[in-house]
């Protein structure tokens, strides 16, 4: 019927296809200089996790797994998945993509894979029998006002970079589609060459000289978002309220229009902390499933 390409195999000829497709199906490639940022990347292993469904020369359709966490969290994940409306036998398609997508995870020796879809594909294939059994959400805080105290903010440095790694992982790795990151990456946020519009900040959280977690803000256009994790041996303490409560005074103090942050519902401590917090939902950004756990 069709041929299933991974993008690290393609050659110009097939690469303009993939550009003609993507054009047309989303709004988010403009050139065809953007194919390679977005799929030769680390997060999908250099192109093996950017699979392309090819029929007479032409790309129908297209998932991409990422891998960067796959060896260390065990865990692989299906997202972006992008298809051509008018194409027949959609469902024979995407089972195609998708276990050609479980097969390549299998390589890197996953116990879990997850597939997220986001609002517009999982509309087009509820049709289809596709369902979801929990979300991503990004939720907006409706009061600001301090509740609680707050803690003692280290901000990543030279000297303390590789601590920041060990904090990160330490609180984040564990978490429902948690991730973990590398000195490298920690590198690059301490390069000063960032977008102008974009204010980024990384924090060693402390309650006195104790760390205990790690926060990360970023701000564009005067709106807030953040990351917040706590190391586990610190969970349950009653530090959950007051490390929420620092990114939110943090960004009033920064003078934001808007704080927000993004929950996956199965992380359900964490959902029901942001609730009690005053934080509404304002728009689900994608529905998962898990497709071996």
């Amino acid at each position: 019927m069709g041929k299933i390409k991974l993008y690290k195999s393609l050659n110009e000829e097939e690469k303009k296809s993939v550009y003609e497709f993507m054009k047309l199906e989303t709004d988010y490639i403009n050139s065809f200089e953007q194919i390679n940022k977005l799929y030769d990347v680390k997060i999908y292993d250099y192109g093996n996790g950017a699979l392309f469904y090819f029929i007479d020369d032409k790309v129908v359709a297209n998932l991409c797994l990422v891998l960067e966490v796959a060896e260390v969290l065990k865990t692989a994940y299906i997202h972006k998945i992008v298809i051509n409306k008018e194409v027949e036998n959609i469902n024979k398609i995407l089972e195609e993509l998708i276990q050609k997508a479980i097969i390549i995870a299998k390589d890197y020796k996953v116990n879990k894979i997850k597939l997220g879809l986001d609002e517009k594909t999982f509309s087009h294939l509820k049709r289809y029998g596709f369902d979801y059994e929990y979300r991503s959400i990004e939720m907006k805080l409706e009061e600001p006002i301090k509740k609680y105290e707050t803690l003692n903010l280290k901000e990543l440095s030279v000297s303390n970079k590789e601590r920041y790694v060990e904090v990160y992982n330490e609180s984040f790795s564990d978490m429902s589609h948690g991730t973990f990151i590398e000195i490298e990456d920690v590198n690059k946020l301490l390069t000063k060459d960032k977008d102008k519009n974009k204010e980024i900040y990384s924090f060693i959280v402390c309650d006195n000289n104790t760390e205990i977690g790690f926060m990360e803000i970023t701000i564009e256009n005067n709106k807030g978002k953040f990351d917040i994790g706590l190391m586990k041996e610190y969970r349950g303490k009653g530090y959950g309220n007051r490390l929420l409560e620092s990114a939110i005074q943090f960004l009033v103090d920064k003078k934001v229009d808007e704080i927000s942050l993004i929950v996956i519902e199965e992380n359900r401590v964490a959902h029901e902390m942001y609730k009690k917090r005053g934080f509404k939902e304002s728009f689900v950004i994608s529905y998962w499933s898990n497709i071996i756990d």
